[in-house]
């Protein structure tokens, strides 16, 4: 933007008129912006109640970021005009620097291209948890730079599209039910199959662990310690948590109870006398 004709046009505007005239002139003025605002505003909310559960969330937010700026940019032009600055030379020099700082931000345009392949492709949407790399967090936002995260521990996190665009994606909470895998051993002094019908009767008793899918037990390997063995759950994705620590108390006071032992690595050392 030309800076010397805003100040240019200020001073014309300015100059040469009575008290009054520049009052009234302002008034107008100021009058005409908040008009141009409102009428923005109101175009902003009706089409929003008009797009109302047709469009994802990110892209209602894009078409009212959108309605929103231009209204501010048609308010700075009638601004312009009104003290008698040259809008076309503006635009032009505008043009001019943006094609500049454009060959300058490769990144930033680089970032602009990926965020219009993220919106098509529909991979998350704000409200979602994601992973881009080992990064978690919640997404706040979803922009055409862009896309912000909230940690689970209350951090603020800016990723840049082209970063998330050349990262694998884990959109943690995309289906409605996700599984829960328990991996653990037993002794191998342990009958399985009363092993396996704890687990499954555990699974039964729990609030948080869902009949269909049902409950999968399988026995993996042979450690070095015990059988190892498998455990999957399926649950509701907002209760992760609550099934993850209330099935592993569960079944840890009942393997006690039920003297079922759950292996450690043990290390025998054997002392040869010497002589």
């Amino acid at each position: 933007m030309n800076t010397g004709l805003i100040v240019q046009g200020f001073k014309q505007f300015i100059n040469g008129a009575n008290p009054a005239e520049l009052l009234a002139k302002l008034v107008g003025m100021i009058l005409t912006v908040i008009f141009i605002l409102a009428v923005f505003n109101l175009i902003q909310y009706f089409l929003g109640k008009f797009l109302k559960g047709k469009l994802s969330v990110q892209r209602d937010y894009m078409v009212r970021k959108g309605i929103r700026y231009s209204g501010f940019v048609l308010a700075l032009l009638y601004v312009f005009h009104s003290m008698g600055i040259d809008t076309s030379a503006i635009l032009g020099a505008a043009g001019i620097a943006g094609i500049v700082i454009g060959f300058a931000a490769q990144t930033s345009v680089a970032s602009l291209i990926a965020g219009f392949f993220l919106l098509s492709e529909k991979s998350f949407t704000v409200g979602d948890t994601i992973t881009v790399d080992s990064i978690t967090g919640v997404v706040l936002s979803v922009d055409l730079l862009s896309v912000k995260l909230r940690t689970p521990d209350n951090l603020f996190v800016r990723i840049p599209n082209e970063t998330i665009s050349k990262s694998s994606l884990v959109t943690i909470t995309r289906f409605p039910i996700r599984r829960l895998n328990l991996a653990f051993s037993v002794a191998y002094k342990e009958d399985l199959e009363q092993v396996r019908d704890i687990l499954l009767e555990l699974a039964a008793q729990s609030q948080y662990c869902l009949e269909d899918p049902p409950p999968f037990f399988g026995i993996d390997s042979f450690g070095d310690s015990g059988i190892n063995l498998l455990f999957h759950l399926w649950f509701e994705k907002n209760n992760f948590w609550n099934l993850k620590n209330s099935i592993i108390i569960a079944v840890k006071k009942r393997f006690e109870a039920e003297g079922i032992e759950i292996p450690y690595q043990k290390i025998d050392i054997q002392v040869t006398p010497s002589g």
